[in-house]
């Protein structure tokens, strides 16, 4: 048994490191491989693993964790495998020491050990992993990263979501040929609602969060399955504020850059909706990265210089737990956004809506929440009652004609003989079509 164990726990090529990490991909992981001809990879679940098992002994190969739509940036996040810490050893400081206080440090804190970690010849990956979660837990995965990194005394870029970490049985060229291993310590996957809540402290910002997250849970439960709900946490909704700004770009520009007249407006806007949803240390350069998609004329040190208020406020949130951030209502954004959205637009956006809109939408909820409501309590749908009563009625009339009485009609479909009576002053539903059309 124990040696079954051990083997189910080898964790020597980069196949081995597929397996523990993402297992059950659906979406994309996105690899660095700067030592060869091509640099970046988009691996789908088709060739995800076949491809970097072709890579055993490469030098400098990275992946990551997580699950992105195409390309790893946060709007692009589809889900999440891993919660990870990253220790540096640069300064000759000795890995295993530096590996040892870390998990004294969170045995201290009560907090489960990681399944496994990873030496990369100048430092070690911590690697906790968790059901394959959906991208919305994107905040609460984030307070988790930041307060495992500060209790192991990590690296805090190691925080973001899109991070590639260094991938087992590949080489370290900048540690003298070093070839990555690691140190599995147990193979059982967390579910991350738990282990969140068995890392978060529960500030008071936290539990804000986490009754938000709750109150998110049952709305889910108690409505259909869709994507883009313009309701739950307030990070949810400033999430969706980000998929509505790249719609309004995609839809006004095409290919181009932003024009110049409202450049600063999108740009402000994407930036402080990045910030309710991105790590601060992150933001900048997420920033950057949506100005060179939407307006490349700009440099990064004018991108930064543009957003230089909304990245204030967020590390201003970050080390004082008091919010900072700018909160634009729904009806703001919109009136400020509203030349940039004709109403053949207003159909794909969630967040960004004018009152009328906002108002049938809630409405719509409201419907069918009332009709699931009714359902469980066991009252029938009102189009379901007129199916079953005028299946009833041709029922009643095809007995009729078979020389049935009105009480033998009402003793064989179980029914009243006033009931029977009142079917048979209706008639069935195909003579009612023939005399529609001058057939009767």
């Amino acid at each position: 048994m124990h040696e079954m164990q051990q083997l189910r726990l080898a964790l020597r090529l980069p196949s081995d490191h597929y397996d523990l990490v993402a297992p059950h991909q659906e979406r994309e992981l996105i690899a660095y491989t700067p030592n060869q001809a091509k640099n970046w990879h988009v691996l789908n679940r088709e060739v995800a693993r076949d491809t970097l098992s072709r890579w055993v002994d490469q030098p400098d190969v990275y992946v990551t964790p997580n699950e992105f739509f195409n390309w790893r940036l946060i709007k692009n996040a589809a889900a999440l495998n891993a919660l990870y810490v990253d220790i540096d050893a640069h300064d000759g400081e000795d890995v295993m020491y530096q590996v040892e206080l870390a998990l004294s440090a969170l045995e201290h804190a009560r907090i489960p050990e990681p399944n496994c970690i990873v030496y990369t010849g100048r430092g070690a990956h911590l690697y906790w992993l968790i059901e394959r979660t959906d991208a919305r837990a994107l905040p609460r995965w984030q307070a988790c990263q930041r307060h495992l990194v500060k209790i192991c005394n990590g690296d805090r870029m190691s925080a973001d979501a899109t991070r590639v970490l260094r991938v087992v049985g590949t080489v370290n060229s900048k540690a003298d040929g070093f070839r990555v291993r690691a140190e599995p310590i147990h193979v059982k996957r967390h579910d991350f609602d738990w282990l969140a809540d068995q890392i978060l402290p529960h500030t008071r910002a936290e539990i804000r969060d986490l009754r938000a997250t709750r109150a998110a849970r049952q709305l889910d439960y108690l409505s259909p399955k869709t994507q883009g709900k313009p309701y739950g946490s307030i990070y949810e909704r400033w999430a969706l504020v980000y998929r509505d700004l790249h719609a309004i770009v995609a839809h006004n520009w095409p290919g181009a850059p932003v024009e110049d007249g409202q450049r600063d407006t999108v740009l402000f806007h994407m930036a402080n909706a990045l910030s309710w949803f991105t790590l601060s240390e992150a933001l900048e350069a997420e920033v950057e990265s949506v100005a060179r998609q939407i307006t490349p004329s700009l440099s990064a040190e004018q991108a930064r210089s543009y957003c230089s208020s909304v990245a204030r406020r967020a590390r201003e949130t970050a080390d004082s737990g008091r919010e900072q951030r700018y909160r634009y209502k729904r009806e703001t954004l919109y009136e400020q956004l509203a030349p940039l959205i004709p109403d053949d637009l207003l159909p794909n956006l969630r967040a960004i809506i004018p009152d009328d809109l906002a108002a049938d939408r809630k409405r719509d909820r409201d419907r069918e929440s009332k009709r699931r409501t009714r359902a469980a309590a066991g009252v029938m749908a009102r189009d379901d009652y007129i199916a079953q009563g005028e299946e009833k009625r041709d029922q009643a009339h095809v007995l009729r004609r078979q020389g049935l009485t009105v009480r033998a009609i009402a003793e064989t479909m179980g029914i009243s003989v006033g009931a029977v009576s009142g079917y048979l002053k209706t008639p069935p539903k195909d003579e009612q079509c023939s005399k529609c059309v001058g057939l009767v």
